[in-house]
């Protein structure tokens, strides 16, 4: 009587194991779905020594769920550049020169808000906007001179913001600053910059994109290159001449142009649509620009544009619209690379 009873439980059990394997199977599947077309992503700590472009890279992968990119191709964006010009004040505030050149752009452009950093709100923004570098967030402290702090801002700011960063010595023209991206270009352009230097200058000259003027959708790479290049610089002079970054002089920080200005911003964004475009990029295709020109997610404007005085144009040649215009303050250009709470003498 016993043996058909355990015949029977057998078969139960089997039964039972065979559904719950087959459960088991689903209920994997259904939470790990492993096909070639999806990407699972897994959180990423970053270390001190992590790269913003390493940083952007493996968190916006996140924040765009599994949106896949292609290097050949730019990713449009929904989100137009922000409505906002953001100014970096010394210490000293606003000049009434000033005041006009930044009221020529305000008054002409009343559905955009304006943002201005003091030293001490630049400080406080890049300690809470990038607290989770706290590599970038001390060398940013601790950077000796007020232009190489004004120049790295403006970077983080488009980065992580957008908007317009004005220069205080730019003036702005007749048109308006939503009209300054052609229609067609609108969609794609997730950077916007200027030649400072491109047309009728020697053979074998060095071209650079203007930085008084910039625009920018958040998020961009390129920006992101650019600040990575700059921090990378910052540690080479340290470890060159054996000092803190605090402690570098003028001597040991050299050409600011190159460092952290104009130079620096032309050859990283370079390098980034090379890396992004690959073989598809050509720095000499983007040069002697008559009208804008995109390349990637970046519209590189004319010279004409930002920087007439800084080019020569023949008259027959296209000069226009003219948007900004510098006006070569230089407020930076003294013993102190930039201006202090105390007078310079």
């Amino acid at each position: 009587m016993l043996l058909p009873n355990r015949q029977s439980a057998l078969k139960i059990f089997s039964v039972a194991t065979f559904i719950a394997i087959a459960l088991l199977y689903l209920f994997n599947s259904h939470i790990y779905p492993a096909t070639d077309k999806e990407i699972i992503i897994f959180p990423v700590h970053v270390s001190p020594t992590t790269t913003l472009s390493t940083h952007i890279t493996t968190h916006s992968q996140t924040a765009l769920a599994s949106q896949t990119v292609d290097s050949s191709q730019t990713t449009p964006s929904a989100t137009p550049i922000p409505e906002k010009i953001w100014y970096k004040l010394g210490p000293h505030g606003v000049t009434p020169q000033a005041r006009e050149w930044i009221d020529s752009c305000l008054n002409k452009n009343p559905s955009y808000s304006v943002e201005y950093m003091t030293d001490a709100s630049a400080d406080a923004y890049v300690q809470e906007n990038f607290g989770d570098r706290p590599e970038l967030v001390d060398v940013f402290l601790a950077l000796p001179f007020p232009i190489l702090k004004a120049d790295l801002l403006r970077y983080l700011l488009l980065f992580k913001e957008g908007g317009i960063y004005n220069d205080l010595d730019v003036s702005c023209a007749d048109t308006p600053i939503r009209d300054w991206v052609p229609e067609q270009f609108r969609q794609d352009a997730n950077v916007v910059v200027g030649w400072e230097f491109d047309v009728g200058w020697f053979d074998g000259f060095m071209r650079q994109l203007a930085t008084w003027t910039i625009m920018a959708r958040p998020g961009s790479p390129h920006l992101l290159m650019v600040v990575d290049d700059i921090l990378e610089a910052f540690h080479a002079r340290s470890s060159e001449f054996n000092v803190t970054i605090a402690d570098l002089t003028w001597t040991m920080v050299g050409d600011v142009v190159d460092l952290t200005g104009p130079r620096r911003m032309t050859g990283s964004i370079m390098k980034s649509l090379k890396a992004t475009l690959g073989d598809a990029f050509n720095e000499d295709s983007v040069t002697a620009l008559s009208e804008p020109k995109l390349v990637g997610d970046v519209l590189i404007l004319p010279g004409y544009s930002f920087a007439l005085s800084s080019n020569h144009y023949k008259q027959e040649e296209t000069q226009e619209p003219v948007l900004v215009t510098h006006h070569f303050d230089g407020s930076w250009k003294n013993e102190h690379l930039g201006e202090t709470a105390d007078a310079v003498p």
